[in-house]
């Protein structure tokens, strides 16, 4: 794996991760997919002592009322009495918006040579998260963000300093268990040629193609744009998490939807964002659907369309949509080699190697430009 006898180098560290991992207290959230879970458990594989600290429930735990906003005080009190009593090499901040940069600074004051990073796969186009992530930059020594760091450094204010990388979604083959392109059943029901989840149909609205949709009426205008394509004898099934009157898809019921769809519509909020996609990327991808994403993302630089649906139009997302419920066995290829090239590149113990090699200055992407990242992400195909 390129690079990662450089994170060995270290020996093993000790790291305190502040985040969401696979068990929170709000129920109503796939945490069993959570990037902060994968994350530990990559750094864990690598050889480190992990200590995963779920930030907005110790909050909920100090609050009387069970509140996490009201809790705010005794979680950062609790954090800097653990990380000054346990003494970490690295303190990891997975979004972590609840401590404060008081906190950390607090913290380094009293834990000198302890290193600090941040890492974040929310948009950094809406204001408020690309306000929190600009606070802590200013404190910590390191910011990974699941857009290119170009754009991420002029959000971050960053232009002379501070290390900036990017962070994609990790895939954890222990965690994303479905594996689409090989258990697909046509003649099942139950099991759609096209899955799309979502937290809000409606807010925000989403830019596809140059237009903005709410997704009810983007994903009615979809189906019947692919059923125009296809004869009345072939039948297309979409199934649907969170949009379309269909719950927000959670727990072992979310991993079934994904294990039982041949292709899933990756569309986070825009694709005018270069490199970014929500964390719903890994989820398809690891249960092996073959993924539709839009051109513009920029992930056609790791993927081809062998391995990655990729589209620039609505008409062009129909037609490919209906040419692969046409093609059974072209989609089992291409969902396959999605998998395995998605696997190889983006695994949680690869993306936890970054993060370290990045903070320590080893053997990891540099991100004085786009390309320079890209180029160590990439691999040869094995």
């Amino acid at each position: 794996m390129k690079g990662e006898a450089a994170t060995r180098s270290l020996g093993a560290l000790k790291i305190v991760h502040v985040s969401d991992f696979f068990f929170g207290l709000k129920s109503n959230a796939p945490c069993q997919f959570r990037v902060g879970g994968k994350i530990s458990n990559g750094l864990v594989r690598l050889g480190h002592h992990v200590i995963n600290v779920p930030y907005k429930d110790v909050a909920r735990a100090g609050s009387f009322l069970g509140s996490r906003p009201l809790g705010r005080r005794a979680l950062e009190r609790a954090l800097v009495d653990f990380v000054v009593d346990a003494a970490p090499d690295v303190l990891l901040l997975g979004h972590g918006y609840m401590v404060t940069p008081e906190a950390l600074l607090a913290i380094k004051r009293r834990c000198p040579g302890l290193k600090m990073a941040q890492w974040n796969v929310d948009a950094l186009y809406v204001p408020e998260n690309a306000h929190n992530l600009r606070q802590r930059h200013q404190v910590v020594d390191a910011t990974f963000t699941s857009t290119a760091p170009t754009c991420a450094r002029a959000v971050l204010q960053a232009p002379f300093g501070g290390t900036v990388g990017w962070l994609p979604n990790p895939v954890d083959l222990s965690v994303e268990r479905g594996r689409a392109w090989r258990d697909w059943q046509s003649h099942d029901p139950a099991q759609a040629h096209v899955f799309y989840g979502c937290g809000n149909a409606s807010r925000p609205k989403r830019l596809i193609a140059g237009q903005w949709w709410n997704m009810d009426d983007f994903t009615r205008y979809l189906e019947s744009k692919v059923r125009a394509l296809l004869p009345n004898t072939v039948p297309v099934r979409f199934a649907y998490a969170g949009l379309r009157g269909k719950p927000y898809g959670t727990g072992a019921g979310y991993a079934a939807q994904l294990g039982r769809a041949a292709m899933g519509l990756n569309i986070s909020g825009r694709p005018d964002w270069p490199l970014y996609s929500s964390d719903r990327l890994a989820h398809l991808a690891g249960h092996g659907q073959f993924v539709l994403v839009e051109r513009q993302t920029g992930l056609e630089r790791f993927f081809t369309a062998e391995e990655m649906g990729f589209f620039s139009t609505l008409d062009g997302l129909a037609s490919l949509v209906a040419a692969n419920v046409l093609d059974e066995t072209g989609w089992r290829r291409r969902a396959q080699a999605g998998f395995e090239r998605y696997s190889q590149l983006f695994n949680e113990r690869r993306v936890a190697h970054a993060l370290l090699a990045r903070l320590y200055g080893l053997d990891g992407p540099a991100s004085e430009n786009d390309q320079a990242e890209m180029d160590w992400w990439d691999m040869p195909r094995s």
